[in-house]
């Protein structure tokens, strides 16, 4: 008897066991001209990602590009922790090194998981610090539902998304990354002597796509996310789970092929605006001209390479509404129409997707970036342990339902008792009172949580007949201001020392 009940235990974790590995399947279209909803299964049901966790991973990366704190000619060394992940991988030693394109183009072709760790590791420290950005930026595009837990899509219960979230995401990099997203059209990549053909086989059958990412684990299924233009047409679709490669393209053309008869040729969605600042010179203080002569530096024109060139061919080869606001929620069904009017008109003024643009205001640049990336790639200690603390704070579970939104640094920092040192530290004179402080909340989101604490304040001034504003953090003693100022200078914030009068 005791036998037979262990035997039937051993059965039923095995069957519990299978059915907790078995895939979900989940599936979305939208039509990225409106912004409408064309088909919809599941699309909010967790899902694992898979191999398109990269496309954040990506994200990542061609923000630090944008901001001119990476080019595509950056050196990035393997790792040991990235030698050791298992396949799919280039399969570099650790101290072997590659470029930031050749990287980038690993990623999207062979979907290399060595190289997603050691690009992690370069741009977050560590690669756990490097997933919990991930997820933070994932909030901040609107990615309710999905949290990160390392960059390359290998199996983690706690990595979990929606189709609905990857359809944002695939939104968002062609809409704040369109020079870049043309690598994600690559076909095949050679790298020292060998050749990788690209995992996403639509891309040389299936007419009119142009990326982006495919995936797969056992848990997840086959995964794909595919962009496809034809005709003044552009849909972007999601599937989740296929049993196989071939099931899963099938399904894909199946659902796509269905949805281009009701897609629209005229664009109505604008892009959202970008949550990264570009590389662009941002307005200098008047009494230090030559800090403007130092942001047109950014990103040196000598290491920025010219825009990739487009692809070589190989011989491989029910309707709702969807928003996607400067926080990007995606409304969907009938909890859309119930909203009343005047919200829904602002909500999609900020979206840009079917309304024309009207109140919303503009969200503020650099708001959410990745802010402490040395030009070495090698972080200091200091800022490091900063940022790491910080974002201890973020809750990067799933919002199911969604929490309350983080009250921001600044909110933060005053409910701690404020330091009453003798000195200040000044950024910038601006000619705004709204100028100074978004460079001051900047700051903040750059220094992690270094500025916790100390005081933000604009000072009016008046300047050769002008009205200026002296952005100041202040509450300093000499030594934490002389610091503080220090790690400001390594994520190429411009900043002095002065006593308060």
């Amino acid at each position: 008897m005791l036998a037979a009940a262990i035997v039937a235990s051993v059965l039923l974790s095995a069957t519990h066991g299978a059915q907790a590995q078995t895939p979900r399947s989940a599936a979305m279209v939208v039509d990225a001209n409106t912004g409408e909803v064309l088909h919809t299964e599941q699309a909010d049901a967790h899902v694992y990602p898979a191999s398109l966790t990269k496309m954040m991973t990506l994200y990542m990366t061609f923000e630090l590009i944008e901001m001119g704190r990476l080019s595509y000619g950056s050196k990035i060394r393997m790792t040991e922790e990235g030698a050791a992940v298992p396949p799919s991988k280039l399969g570099l030693k650790a101290g072997e090194e590659l470029t930031v394109l050749e990287a980038i183009r690993a990623l999207v072709t062979k979907s290399a998981n060595d190289v997603a760790v050691a690009l992690a590791q370069h741009i977050g420290g560590s690669e756990p610090n490097f997933a919990r950005l991930m997820t933070q930026k994932a909030r901040s595009l609107g990615m309710r539902q999905t949290t990160f837990r390392n960059a390359s899509g290998l199996p983690d219960s706690g990595q979990v998304t929606t189709a609905r979230d990857m359809i944002t995401l695939g939104l968002r990099l062609q809409d704040d990354f369109p020079r870049h997203y043309k690598l994600f059209a690559t076909r095949s990549f050679s790298f020292r002597g060998k050749s990788y053909r690209n995992h996403n086989t639509l891309l040389h059958r299936y007419q009119g796509t142009d990326g982006i990412k495919t995936g797969y684990t056992r848990a997840s299924g086959f995964n794909l996310v595919s962009s496809v233009r034809r005709d003044g047409k552009h849909i972007v679709a999601a599937v989740f789970g296929g049993k196989s490669a071939a099931t899963r393209n099938a399904k894909m053309q199946k659902i796509i092929g269905r949805s281009f008869a009701k897609a629209s040729r005229t664009r109505t969605r604008a892009p959202a605006s970008a949550l990264v600042a570009r590389a662009a010179p941002p307005p200098q203080p008047a009494q230090r001209p030559q800090m403007q002569a130092r942001a047109e530096l950014a990103p040196p024109p000598q290491v920025r390479p010219a825009p990739p060139p487009p692809p070589v061919a190989s011989a491989d080869r029910g309707r709702s509404s969807i928003a996607v606001a400067k926080v990007r929620p995606v409304q969907i069904g009938n909890a859309a129409q119930e909203q009343a009017e005047p919200q829904r008109r602002q909500q999609f003024a900020s979206a840009g997707m079917t309304a024309p643009l009207r109140a919303a205001p503009r969200p503020p640049a650099q708001e959410y970036v990745p802010r402490f990336v040395p030009e070495t790639g090698a972080l200091r200690p200091s800022t490091f342990q900063a940022q790491a603390a910080h974002l201890e704070r973020v809750d990067t579970r799933p919002m199911q339902p969604p929490p309350h939104a983080l009250p921001p640094p600044a909110t933060r920092a005053a409910s701690r008792t404020a330091p009453s040192g003798p000195f200040e530290i000044q950024i910038g004179a601006f000619g705004n009172a709204a100028e100074a402080e978004r460079r001051m909340m900047q700051a903040r989101q750059r220094l992690g949580g270094m500025l916790d604490g100390y005081a933000s304040v604009s000072v009016p001034v008046q300047s050769g007949g002008s009205q200026l504003y002296r952005a100041r953090f202040r509450g300093f003693d000499a030594t934490a201001a002389n610091n503080t100022c220090s790690q400001m200078k390594t994520v190429q914030i411009d900043c002095f020392v002065i006593r308060a009068q």
